[in-house]
């Protein structure tokens, strides 16, 4: 089943031509433009706001937690028999193996293999443990419905040994059991959730896989009561029954949930976000100027906690400023998309700064460009690149190097990989299966190094020179482009100061 929504952080969307140039000032200057609004210490009394204006900021408020949404009725409740990702709550769909073109998202990462899916804690706490994992990258990352990862925990981050985490709902009153350190007890802040579980491929050879296979078999998520049933430990996924999720389900959401951004429409927004304001497992931020401000704007056109949104009850002028202010909102999160990279010599990098709970804009950008993708450089970042060192497209008609300084490779704590995609960001099959090159081939001697340099060769057909076939980046006939990726990054490659090598076209 193909899906325009990324799955996971890895899953850029072709679509993501993020560009994040600009200062904080610059980006509130540009939020100004588009929504009047400012918010700073003590923010501007609030004032009467036309339909139009209050439906765009609407846009650039809700869209992530509208994928949230759309997404956790995907996992949860669409048990239709061609969606592999349906898992119900409290488990996770596992990629289990090496991702290739016959695995249809978009922009995916070879070099790690997933899993997600949506957590549940309206019944009470839930229990992720995960094994001792020593030979290889891996990481767990809990988001909440506005993208905040309140949660990055791994070999990175807190170590390799075996741990176990309790996640609390808001409001709970019951004893923590006194298996868990304090540092493992996360208070929570709504009661739904989405985790995502990364761990590196090195080879991806059949006994690698296996061995993956086996980890991600002994991590569990179990609601608290059923963990204590079983003596203080997780329950095997295995060993669960899928429980559907039975949350809302508005006309029209079957229909638009994949591929959201593109296809839903006014009507089918604001009438999820009413949903979603409705809704007792993802509560608003109380404690937000803006975010007060916006609520009382938005009940000025009928969506609200209590309120019952019908949009065949507004008048003919009524749903055509919704529609307008839908649009642009759309319009302004797309041109943001194009606009707004950090310039890396050429690649452009995602700036993730955090502070989603103000930074709207920032927040929609991520939402529409890779969904689930972290709000903060702190486990990884990306940089795409669509042209050559003279500024065009990208074609498998032409042949092109990436050439890398062996003093001067990516700065990262764990490991580097820079994947190739037909223009609309999908793997394409090639001779050698090679969809990716990476610093584990680099180390492993699978990459020739020559006078200090290493050359990757990208095109179409297979290099006659037997050195040159080993650095062969196969690229598809017709236009591609790439998304790196950096994990462990060091600053120069979240600001922009890395020298990336720029792809050159032989000539």
């Amino acid at each position: 089943m193909k899906r325009r929504e990324s799955l996971f952080y890895l899953m850029y969307r072709s679509r993501a031509t993020v560009n994040w140039m600009g200062k904080l000032a610059s980006r509130l200057l540009v939020f100004v433009a588009l929504t009047g609004f400012v918010a700073c210490a003590q923010a501007a009394p609030e004032t009467e706001q036309k339909p139009e204006a209050v439906a765009e900021r609407a846009y650039l408020y809700g869209l992530q937690q509208a994928i949230f949404y759309g997404q956790r009725w995907i996992y949860t409740q669409n048990d239709a028999e061609t969606n592999d990702i349906y898992s119900g709550l409290n488990r996770f769909f596992w990629v289990r193996k090496q991702i290739t073109p016959d695995f249809p998202v978009v922009t995916p990462n070879a070099t790690t293999l997933y899993g997600s899916g949506f957590l549940d804690l309206r019944d009470g706490p839930v229990v992720i443990e995960v094994p001792e994992i020593t030979d290889r990258y891996f990481s767990v990352q809990i988001m909440d419905p506005y993208g905040i990862f309140r949660i990055i925990v791994g070999s990175p981050f807190n170590g390799t040994k075996a741990r176990k985490y309790i996640l609390l709902p808001p409001g709970f009153e019951g004893n923590v059991p006194a298996d868990f350190p304090t540092t493992d007890i996360m208070q929570w802040p709504s009661k739904t959730a989405y985790g995502v579980v990364r761990m590196a491929v090195k080879t991806g050879s059949d006994s690698e896989i296996a061995t993956i296979n086996a980890y991600q078999d002994q991590v569990t998520v179990t609601p608290l009561a059923d963990w204590l049933s079983n003596g203080n430990k997780g329950i095997a996924q295995a060993d669960r029954d899928i429980v559907p999720g039975d949350f809302v389900v508005p006309a029209g959401l079957p229909d638009y949930a994949v591929g959201q951004v593109d296809k839903q429409t006014a009507e089918q927004f604001f009438t999820l976000l009413n949903v979603i304001l409705n809704d007792a497992t993802m509560p608003v931020l109380e404690d937000s100027l803006m975010e007060s401000q916006m609520l009382a704007q938005l009940r000025s056109i009928g969506i609200g906690k209590g309120l019952t949104f019908d949009w065949e009850k507004l008048t003919s002028d009524q749903k055509a400023a919704m529609e307008t202010g839908f649009k642009a909102g759309f319009e302004s999160v797309r041109k943001t998309l194009k606009s707004n990279l950090i310039n890396m010599n050429g690649w452009g990098i995602v700036r993730n700064d955090g502070g989603f709970e103000t930074k709207w804009m920032d927040r929609a950008v991520i939402a529409d460009a890779a969904w689930a993708a972290p709000d903060k450089n702190i486990s990884h970042g990306g940089a795409f690149l669509f042209t050559d060192a003279d500024g065009k497209p990208l074609s498998g008609a032409n042949k092109y190097t990436l050439t890398f300084d062996m003093n001067d490779l990516p700065p990262v704590t764990q490991f580097w990989s820079i994947p190739i995609y037909d223009a609309n960001g999908y793997f394409v099959a090639n001779e050698i299966n090679r969809y990716t090159v990476n610093s584990f081939m680099l180390d492993a001697g699978d990459l020739v190094v020559k006078d200090g340099k290493l050359v990757i060769y990208v095109q179409n057909a297979k290099p006659t020179d037997p050195d040159q076939a080993k650095n062969w980046l196969p690229a598809p006939k017709e236009g591609f482009r790439f998304t790196s990726r950096f994990y462990g990054p060091y600053a120069p490659l979240t600001n922009g100061t890395y020298n990336m090598p720029k792809v050159v076209r032989v000539k």
